[in-house]
């Protein structure tokens, strides 16, 4: 499924929970809009200080058909985070490999997030058109996180990613050198997160759309350029 196809479903869903508002702010996005987002690497060969721990204990498991329902369980949700999860849900369902959860002590998923290998590249191509750069067989690309509601603020984040980082560098069949993320300039939580688990600034991304059409230009970025104020 392309990543219009995606959007275009997305959009039918919002549609026909009577969530006017949030499709109509897709909708503008698509006619004229302009993301930048950072990308950041995290190389598996370096050693990386600790991240802060967790409020919540956590341990990773895949994300396959046992712990699917509860990763992508909609109820009690708004229409903003339905739509958020529906999303990643997509995602699971194109069949990308590489998807990791961080459950709580009693199983509940407090952290989402694939790791989509190399091999998977012509597919990343597929679904997101050219949003990412390419993996060049040496690079799997974190994607689709997701804190569910009650495991936000709680410092979720920079362990889960760390945790998964590790998980992937340690099991990956691939030579796999680096994983690379990319976050919203506007998504302050997640940047701090994302740095916080030992990944280091290496582009900028900017998305433009022009009457349903987009650009996507990249700009090599020095790690530790000032991005937080």
């Amino acid at each position: 499924m392309s990543r219009v196809v995606e959007r275009v479903g997305v959009l039918a869903q919002q549609v026909g929970r009577g969530d006017l508002s949030g499709a109509a702010d897709d909708v503008k996005g698509w006619v004229k809009s302009e993301t930048v987002s950072y990308g950041f690497r995290h190389e598996f060969t370096q050693t990386y200080g600790s991240p802060s721990p967790s409020e919540v204990p956590l341990h990773v498991i895949p994300l396959d058909e046992t712990i699917a329902p509860k990763v992508f369980d909609l109820d009690g949700l708004n229409d903003r985070n339905r739509a958020l999860l529906e999303r990643r849900r997509a995602i699971w369902e194109a069949g990308f490999e590489g998807g990791h959860v961080a459950v709580a002590d009693d199983g509940d998923p407090a952290y989402l997030q694939w790791f989509i290998p190399p091999h998977q590249s012509e597919k990343v191509r597929d679904y997101w058109g050219p949003l990412f750069p390419d993996l060049n067989g040496d690079s799997a690309l974190v994607e689709g996180a997701w804190v569910p509601p009650a495991y936000r603020k709680r410092n979720v984040m920079s362990q889960a990613l760390a945790m998964m980082s590790e998980v992937v560098g340690k099991t990956s069949h691939e030579d796999v050198r680096y994983a690379i993320a990319f976050v919203q300039s506007d998504n302050r939580g997640a940047m701090i997160g994302t740095m916080g688990a030992g990944y280091e600034l290496y582009l900028t991304r900017t998305e433009r759309w022009r009457v349903g059409r987009r650009s996507v230009d990249f700009q090599a970025t020095a790690h530790d350029a000032v991005i937080l104020s």
